[in-house]
């Protein structure tokens, strides 16, 4: 953020009134138009003014690297404490957070807000200081005069409650800087959605501040409550460990960090206090990409096409990681008495699990309905069960099988016109102008291994309590013919084996 006064030459304050009134009446001509129907449509698109002189944003090369440690002609960001939040904390933090832990007056919400409170810090966003300056008629014209020189877009629609969540360690820093280059040049320098950072480990200052420097939106930082990323007391650490040692040919098979993370977003993230007043979220994560410009809101089509969940790759999962999943989600469904037009998606012939799975680590989606009692009863019983450490259950096949048990295919939706990569799987629409795929770079979509080919073909049709039935019972008779055939199913054997569970 670039500091320094604003040089205006001297004008008669009647020529400088007409010149601002003209152009404020340009901005809000600009930038004020929105359109919502009940059909399902994206928000209309934002463009920006064509003269150069007005906005001077420079699209990244994309060879674009954030300077690890840049400080010249840059102010300090201010980091204040959350309003509404407590903001008086003793020297001793850990004796503190101790207190809070072992309190008894104190449960859920109330005591994770308490415990994380002193590592909550926000950093309000120049964006937010000028669009709301710029309402009031005694700053109006100095507040667009501001934007305009500093090329921050002004927004005069109206924002769902959304916001970016990113959970990172300290060391992923540069990482996400890039990241974060990219989605403010492709989107959110248009709109200005706040950012929330978690972590299990307080951020650092450098940290906190080359966030805030990279962004003219709000952001706050919180620490993820500690039994949100913890062992519960119904798991044997050393059983999870000899579980942990069974995985070492499996990719983050003997992390328990890794599992913590997939327990944390199955399950509980969208209970953290900072994302309490939020209706919709966007994951992000380091060292992803964004090939293509988004001229329209996200959030706002979502929210008005009554679209609860969304992505962009669905891929298959490792089998080795999640053995017994399908069998625990028959289970639940039985229980539960189930229908459902979304779950043959997820359905083999054989009446399986073909592992397909809406790839999480980019995901748009209702908080309402992960918070929802028929999501939370279905955590709550994998939970229980133990299986994000015993086994290495992730929140991408959770996710999806809850949204196969519990949404309509229609609330469903998948962004075509979103270029992203993660890892080496990338979906890139490069038949869009507004994307630069590059040449390199294939994209999943038709790859094996890939099931957007059966979403895109994908007729519902209901699954009924007597489907689950039936699964249960063709599980049944495969397991005896792995019994019968070691050889064949040796690996899949010898999860069931270990576990125990059937």
């Amino acid at each position: 953020m670039r500091t320094g006064v604003i040089k205006r030459t001297a004008l008669p304050s009647p020529v400088l009134l007409l010149i601002g009134i003209v152009y404020f009446a340009l901005m809000v001509a600009i930038y004020s138009g929105r359109v919502g129907t009940k059909r399902e449509t994206r928000p209309q698109e934002t463009s920006e003014p064509s003269d150069p002189s007005v906005f001077q944003w420079k699209r990244p090369s994309s060879d674009y690297q954030m300077p690890a440690n840049s400080t010249e002609d840059t102010e300090t960001p201010e980091l204040v404490r959350l309003e509404g939040w407590p903001t008086e904390f003793p020297a001793d933090l850990d004796t503190y957070r101790a207190g809070v832990l072992n309190s008894t007056l104190l449960s859920g919400a109330a005591k994770h807000r308490m415990e994380i409170a002193p590592w909550v810090w926000h950093h309000r966003g120049l964006a937010d200081v000028l669009e709301q300056k710029s309402l009031d008629p005694n700053t109006s014209i100095d507040a667009l005069e501001e934007m305009a020189q500093k090329g921050i877009v002004p927004y005069r629609g109206t924002r769902a409650r959304a916001a970016f969540v990113v959970l990172i360690r300290n060391r992923e820093l540069n990482d996400f800087l890039r990241t974060m280059r990219q989605l403010e040049d492709r989107f959110n320098r248009r709109y200005h959605y706040p950012y929330v950072f978690l972590n299990d480990e307080p951020f650092t200052t450098e940290f906190m501040h080359m966030v805030a420097q990279s962004t003219v939106s709000n952001v706050t930082f919180g620490l993820v409550p500690t039994d949100h990323w913890s062992m519960p007391e119904w798991i044997d650490p050393q059983k999870a460990l000899e579980a942990r040692e069974q995985m070492r040919d499996v990719i983050y098979g003997t992390s328990l960090s890794y599992r913590h993370m997939c327990r944390f977003n199955s399950g509980f993230f969208y209970h953290h206090p900072l994302l309490a007043d939020v209706e919709f979220y966007w994951r992000v994560e380091p060292n992803v990409d964004f090939y293509c410009d988004i001229p329209y809101d996200p959030f706002v089509f979502m929210r008005d096409n009554n679209k609860l969940y969304s992505f962009v790759i669905a891929l298959r999962e490792l089998e080795a990681t999640i053995p017994t999943l399908w069998d625990h989600t028959l289970e639940f469904m039985r229980a539960e008495n189930i229908s459902s037009d979304l779950m043959p998606f997820f359905v083999s012939r054989s009446g399986e699990y073909n592992l397909c799975h809406f790839w999480s680590n980019f995901e748009i989606a209702s908080l309402a309905w992960l918070r929802s009692a028929e999501y939370q009863r279905y955590f709550d019983y994998l939970d229980r069960l133990g299986g994000f450490f015993m086994e290495r259950w992730g929140d991408a096949p959770v996710h999806s099988l809850a949204a196969g048990m519990f949404l309509k295919r229609e609330q469903v939706h998948f962004f075509n016109d979103i270029g992203y990569r993660h890892e080496e799987f990338t979906h890139c629409p490069s038949s869009l102008a507004a994307c630069q795929c590059p040449k390199n770079v294939e994209t999943f979509d038709d790859s094996r291994g890939s099931c957007l080919p059966r979403w895109l073909g994908y007729e519902p049709f209901v699954w009924t309590p007597n489907d689950t039935v039936e699964a249960q019972r063709l599980a049944r008779e495969e397991r005896l013919r792995a019994s019968k055939q070691p050889m064949l199913v040796n690996e899949r054997r010898r999860w069931y084996d270990f576990f125990g569970r059937f």
